[in-house]
C-alpha cells in the first residue's frame, strides 16, 4: 500500500493496519437505490493519456447522483480482441482504501501488459474510486502537504507526530467540507463506493461481470457481492477472485500492535534462517531482535539526514531518519520477503553510520509514501466511515500483550482521526453468495493467512488457496497463478487447481 502526501512517515503504520470488527450493517431499501441508479450516468470521453493505440481502449466517466456528492470517476475499459473473447468482463479493484487504479500513460502500460500476459479473455475495467486518481471532486488539502515536508525534516516523538497529525486531519476535514459539501467524509464509504461500481457495470450493458480484488479491493467486493443479494440488478456478478483479503471484522487498530509485532517476527526469523541476510546485518553475535531495537534506541538518541531522490523527478527531498520513521520503513518492507534483506543491511548502515546502506530500504518508502497515486485523506475517510472506534480498554489491553514494540503502539488510539469522523454505516462481514476463490501468502504481514483461512471456514461458496512462500499480493509474485485464473473465472464452480504446471496447494 503506498500513500498519498504522506501524513507522518511513521502514519504508513495506521495506513496499513486494517479495520475493526463487525457491527450492525445498516442497508438501503432496494426500490431507493434503484432510483438513485437512475441518477448514475456514463458518459464516453476522449481518453486523457499516451497509450499504445493498437490496444481497444475505450475511457469514460461514472457521474453519480447529486444526492451523494455529483462526483465524477474515470474509468478505462481495456477491451479483449482475442478471437477467444468471453462477454463477462473483470473489473479490477486496488487496494487501499485510497489508492487509484493508475488512469495515466505509464500506468495504462502497465495495464495493457499486465492483460496481455495474464491472457484472462475478457474485456478489464479500471476505476478511480472516490477520492482517488483523477476523480472529482478531489479530497486534497495543502495545508496537510505542507506539514509533511515540514516534518519530514525534524526529529519529533512519536506522540508529537500524530498529535500534530491529529488537529491537522480534522482541520482539513472540516475545511474540505466547508467549501464543498461532496467532501464531507460521509461520501467516502465502502458501502458508497460498490454502489457507484455496481451502476457503472449496468450502464455499461453486459449481462454478467466479475471481480478480481486485492487487499483493500476485497473488502470492497464482498461488499458488492452483498449488494447483489439484497439489491439485485439485471446485471449479475458471476464470479470473484479475492488476493490477500481483508474482510469487515479483521484488521483495524485494534489488532494494530498483534499485526506489527507478527511481522517483525516473521522478519526476525526468515532472516535467521538465511545466510545472506544475516551476513547482511554484519554482528553474528547478537540475536536480531536486540539488533534491531538497538538500532531504533540509536536513531532516537542520534538521527541521520538524508537526501532521498524522487522517482517522478521532482527535487530531492530532505529526511530525517528517526526511530519510530525506520520502524516504519522496515514494516513496509516486510511486505515482501525479498526486501527483508533491505531491513538488515539498513541495521548495519545505522551501526557504521553508512548513508549508503540504508537508502535501498528508504527510498522506495518514501516515493511510495509521497506518491500521486495514493491519497492519504481518502484512507481516513473511508476506514472511519466503514468503522466504529473500538473502546480504549480493549486496544491497551492488546498493546500489553505485544511489548517489544509498546512504546511504538500505545498512542495511536488516542490520536485516531475516526474521534471526530464517526461512522454512520459501519460495514458487517457477510458470506459471498457467488463462487469465490480466496488467495493467501502464508508470509503476509497484513492480511495474514489465519484471515483466509478463517473465513474460508464460515464460507461455503469460496476456495481457497495458500502460496507458501509468497507474502502480500499473491497474484504479484506469481505469473503463473496469474495466468490460470483464466480457468477459474470459466468454470468458477469447479475446483481450482492451481498454476497449471504445478500441483495444487494444500490449505
Amino acid at each position: 500500500m503506498i500513500k498519498k502526501s504522506h501524513w507522518l512517515l511513521v502514519t504508513i503504520l495506521i495506513l496499513i493496519a486494517l479495520v475493526l470488527s463487525i457491527y450492525f450493517y445498516a442497508r438501503a431499501d432496494a426500490n431507493e437505490t434503484a432510483e438513485a441508479q437512475q441518477d448514475y450516468k456514463f458518459i464516453t470521453t476522449p481518453c486523457w493519456f499516451d497509450a499504445d493505440w493498437t490496444a481497444s481502449i475505450r475511457c469514460g466517466e461514472l457521474h453519480t447522483p447529486e444526492t451523494s456528492g455529483a462526483f465524477r470517476l474515470p474509468v478505462v475499459i481495456l477491451k479483449d480482441e482475442t478471437t477467444a473473447r468471453r462477454n463477462d468482463p473483470i473489473v479490477y479493484l486496488q487496494g487501499g482504501p485510497g489508492a487509484g487504479a493508475r488512469l495515466h500513460s505509464d500506468g495504462i502500460k502497465s495495464w495493457l501488459s499486465w492483460m496481455r500476459y495474464a491472457a484472462l479473455g475478457r474485456d478489464i475495467i479500471l476505476i478511480d474510486t472516490r477520492g482517488t486518481g483523477r476523480s472529482t471532486p478531489a479530497l486534497v488539502c495543502a495545508e496537510y502537504n505542507r506539514s509533511n515536508q515540514q516534518l519530514l525534516r525534524q526529529h519529533t516523538s512519536l506522540a508529537e507526530e500524530l498529535a500534530l497529525g491529529f488537529e491537522v486531519t480534522r482541520a482539513c476535514f472540516e475545511s474540505a467540507s466547508a467549501h464543498n459539501s461532496a467532501l464531507d467524509y460521509q461520501h467516502f464509504s465502502t458501502e458508497q463506493s460498490a454502489r457507484d461500481i455496481r451502476a457503472l457495470v449496468q450502464t455499461l450493458g453486459y449481462t454478467e461481470w466479475n471481480i478480481l480484488g486485492v487487499s483493500y479491493g476485497t473488502r470492497l467486493a464482498l461488499e458488492i457481492a452483498n449488494q447483489e443479494i439484497h439489491q439485485p440488478q439485471t446485471t449479475k456478478l458471476k464470479a470473484m477472485v479475492l488476493d490477500s483479503i481483508y474482510p469487515a471484522g479483521f484488521g483495524g487498530v485494534q489488532t494494530w500492535p498483534k499485526v506489527l509485532d507478527e511481522a517483525l517476527y516473521k522478519f526476525f526469523k526468515g532472516c535467521a534462517a538465511n545466510h545472506e541476510c544475516t551476513n547482511a546485518i554484519g554482528d553474528s553475535n547478537r540475536h536480531i531482535v536486540q539488533l534491531f531495537m538497538d538500532t531504533l534506541t540509536r536513531l532516537r538518541e542520534s538521527p541521520m539526514e538524508f537526501t532521498i531522490r524522487r522517482w517522478d523527478g521532482e527535487a530531492p527531498v530532505a529526511f530525517l531518519l528517526n526511530d519510530h520513521r525506520f520502524l516504519s520503513a522496515a514494516f513496509a518492507a516486510t511486505y515482501s520477503p525479498r526486501d527483508w534483506i533491505k531491513i538488515a543491511e539498513a541495521i548495519n548502515g545505522v551501526a557504521m553510520h553508512s548513508h549508503d546502506q540504508i537508502k535501498p530500504l528508504l527510498e522506495p518508502f518514501v516515493n511510495q509514501s509521497m506518491s500521486s497515486d495514493f491519497n492519504s485523506l481518502t484512507f481516513t475517510a473511508v476506514d472511519c466511515a466503514d468503522n466504529l472506534v473500538m473502546a480504549e480498554a480493549e486496544y491497551l489491553t492488546s498493546v500489553g500483550q505485544y511489548p517489544l514494540l509498546q512504546e511504538y503502539t500505545r498512542d495511536q488510539w488516542r490520536y485516531q482521526a475516526c474521534h471526530y469522523l464517526a461512522a454512520q454505516r459501519p460495514l458487517l462481514r457477510h458470506q459471498p453468495q457467488v463462487p469465490t476463490l480466496i488467495l493467501a501468502g502464508e508470509l503476509d504481514p497484513v492480511t495474514p493467512v489465519d484471515w483466509a483461512r478463517s473465513v474460508h471456514a464460515e464460507w461455503k461458496n469460496t476456495q481457497l488457496h495458500i502460496s507458501k512462500n509468497t507474502a502480500h499480493s499473491v497474484l504479484s509474485s506469481e505469473a503463473c497463478l496469474l495466468q490460470s485464473l483464466v480457468v477459474f473465472y470459466d468454470s468458477p464452480d469447479k475446483v481450482f487447481g492451481g498454476c497449471l504446471t504445478q500441483e495444487p496447494e494444500t490449505p
